[in-house]
């Protein structure tokens, strides 16, 4: 299976990149792809033999009327009534972990609130919490398994929990095999990690029976409104790494040459600032090709990218 590794519309891409938490979002979190869900979830947590699942509220919110609110890719409640939060993350982030920790404090507080799981005050829900990610995680890079559990143990004897009912779990997608066939049960995972590039769907992915996955996936099945929100989180993804790649090589080509006569501190400085300027311009400029090649009228690239009538032509 041919890994993809960066996001990208190419002239014949018929799939939406389930990597942009948006098309996640729409996919996994819509009512009437509670099946999918399901079989995502069995992908991940195979061991806890769930059957079903039932969508719950997308927005968390604490206790407090000034509460900080999260708003969760996809929050559902198991047939055993476990909580799952599922957060699918593209762009790399060093403090990944301790978001997932903040994600998961909303169904306790208001597991506690609503005096679920008896009349004990400090019983709460078994949550479980997911992050799937497209980047190494810096704590997990020396783990080979792509999928890692974490719960809160003792430091020495890790037999003895301090809680059995929060559950943190990481999907690594860069870890997955690709030289290998993968179980048809996990086979859902490489279609999140893969979906984006691909022009139609595998042999191995109907005998697996997702059929479902590809046709809800097709760009062209989207409504309107659907396809301008995947296309602006698109667009926004294709800048930032636009920016960064642009900021990274000017910053290493010009910031520390520069840097000899003017030191070396101003030297990067200076190379980042002009490359997240010119990154900007660039990335304006690949996004309105990409649109440019799906058929977007050219005053919706305008408006979406700020580049004249003229300049798109010219693309």
């Amino acid at each position: 299976m041919k890994r993809q590794k960066t996001l990208t519309i190419s002239e014949g891409n018929v799939f939406i990149d389930l990597r942009l938490d948006y098309a996640f979002a729409l996919t996994f979190g819509k009512p009437g792809n509670e099946d999918l869900l399901l079989r995502l979830i069995n992908a991940i947590l195979p061991h806890l033999g769930i059957t079903s699942v039932a969508l719950a509220n997308q927005g968390e919110v604490g206790p407090g009327l000034k509460s900080r609110k999260a708003i969760l890719d996809v929050h559902c409640i198991t047939s055993a009534q476990e909580e799952i939060l599922i957060e699918m993350q593209c762009a790399g982030q060093i403090d990944f972990g301790e978001r997932m920790i903040f994600y998961s404090t909303f169904p306790i507080q208001n597991g506690i609130r609503r005096g679920k799981r008896g009349s004990g005050a400090y019983l709460f829900p078994e949550v479980y919490v997911i992050g799937i990610t497209d980047f190494v995680m810096e704590k997990s890079k020396g783990l080979k398994e792509p999928i890692n559990l974490y719960s809160i143990r003792n430091e020495k004897y890790g037999d003895i929990g301090l809680s059995d009912n929060i559950h943190y779990v990481t999907v690594e997608l860069p870890k997955l095999k690709s030289q290998e066939m993968p179980h048809p049960e996990q086979l859902i995972l490489y279609g999140i990690r893969d979906i984006g590039a691909m022009k139609e769907m595998p042999q191995e992915y109907k005998d697996a029976g997702l059929q479902k996955l590809f046709e809800i996936c097709k760009f062209a099945a989207l409504n309107k409104e659907e396809q301008m929100e995947y296309l602006h989180e698109f667009m926004k993804k294709l800048t930032e790494e636009s920016v960064l790649y642009t900021a990274r090589l000017k910053g290493t080509e010009e910031g520390f040459a520069e840097g000899r006569a003017k030191g070396i501190a101003e030297g990067r400085a200076e190379g980042r600032a002009e490359g997240r300027a010119e990154g900007r311009v660039e990335g304006k400029a690949e996004t309105a090709r990409n649109l440019k090649q799906l058929g977007v009228p050219p005053e919706t690239i305008s408006k979406a990218t700020g580049l004249s009538a003229e300049e798109i032509s010219t693309l």
